[in-house]
């Protein structure tokens, strides 16, 4: 009943087929030493036929990137993200490069980022010859690679594709509304970087420190402030997810507030009139005022909930 309010049905097959939001190739003698430095996974255990989800950081621990780190091979990286744009990614990864031998290519015209889960998966797994991947494991064939996607709902994966030929052969199915897939992860309180963690937030406001922070790695941006939080235990602020009451999605990010005040901020923002769900960042102080309904959002006729 909880998922039907929430507008997730119960479905046997998602299809989703677009280009990547950016896809840049790190190649060079000095790639893996370098992203070692950037990152906040340990390159050194990683090597190709796996992969790492990761954050890029500022020096003050704030959440810049999300990436999915796919090493090719010693000397190449790709670096897929979900929610920066090429330039951007280029910009930050290429701001600290000195006399590295590193270059970075936007790949990201060339690929189809196909997302899937539920009985269509084996089908297409077969179409494209390729092993359906195990849990941080990538599979490869020709032109196409694939993973289970650890920031999507469970059985959820991911495909690169670079052959027009591959993308020809799935013309049979349908690219479905990412919203339902959203719906669901949104539901999970998996955050979507950057647009719901990012330069104002620290990964432990999401829980990201649990599977995309490496503590016992060596020195790479933000490694101080993770080393200050994780000393000291906890953050103020957490990242959760909520029911939103209004006949019309408000503008995001939107202020919330508690009594005039502001507390936090909506996020994001899917569904329908009078059915959405979001993610919102809320000091604690202030969690315990959703279940009474006391939450606002600044400017719009929308209040919110716990779901």
């Amino acid at each position: 009943e909880q998922a039907k309010l929430l507008g997730i049905y119960k479905m046997s097959d998602f299809f989703h087929s677009c280009t990547p939001s950016a896809l840049i190739r790190v190649q060079g003698e000095d790639t893996f030493d370098y992203l070692q430095s950037q990152l906040t996974i340990d390159m050194s255990k990683l090597d190709a036929g796996r992969f790492r989800f990761g954050l890029r950081l500022d020096k003050k621990g704030k959440v810049m990137a999300g990436i999915y780190v796919i090493p090719l091979d010693s000397e190449t990286v790709l670096l897929l993200s979900r929610g920066s744009p090429p330039p951007q990614l280029i910009t930050l990864f290429g701001e600290n490069l000195v006399a590295d031998d590193v270059e970075l290519f936007d790949e990201s015209s060339r690929f189809r980022l196909i997302t899937i889960q539920g009985n269509s998966a084996e089908k297409i797994f077969k179409q494209l010859n390729i092993e359906p991947p195990s849990k941080d494991k990538v599979s490869h064939s020709g032109g196409v690679l694939s993973f289970l996607d650890s920031r999507l709902p469970d059985t959820t994966y991911s495909i690169l594709a670079s052959e027009n030929e591959t993308i020809n052969s799935l013309k049979e199915f349908n690219s479905m509304d990412w919203n339902w897939l959203d719906e669901k992860r949104i539901h999970l309180g998996l955050a979507n970087i950057p647009q719901e963690i990012g330069p104002e937030e620290l990964p432990q406001e999401a829980q990201l420190q649990k599977d995309c922070v490496d503590f016992e790695k060596g020195c790479y941006l933000g490694q101080e402030v993770m080393a200050r939080i994780q000393a000291m235990g906890k953050v103020r602020r957490k990242l959760i997810p909520v029911r939103i009451f209004a006949s019309n999605c408000p503008s995001i990010p939107s202020p919330l507030l508690k009594d005039g005040k502001k507390v936090g901020m909506l996020k994001s923002c899917v569904g329908h009139s009078n059915n959405f769900i979001g993610l919102a960042i809320l000091h604690e102080n202030t969690i315990s005022a959703l279940e009474k309904n006391q939450i606002e959002v600044q400017g719009f006729d929308a209040r919110i909930s716990t779901i």
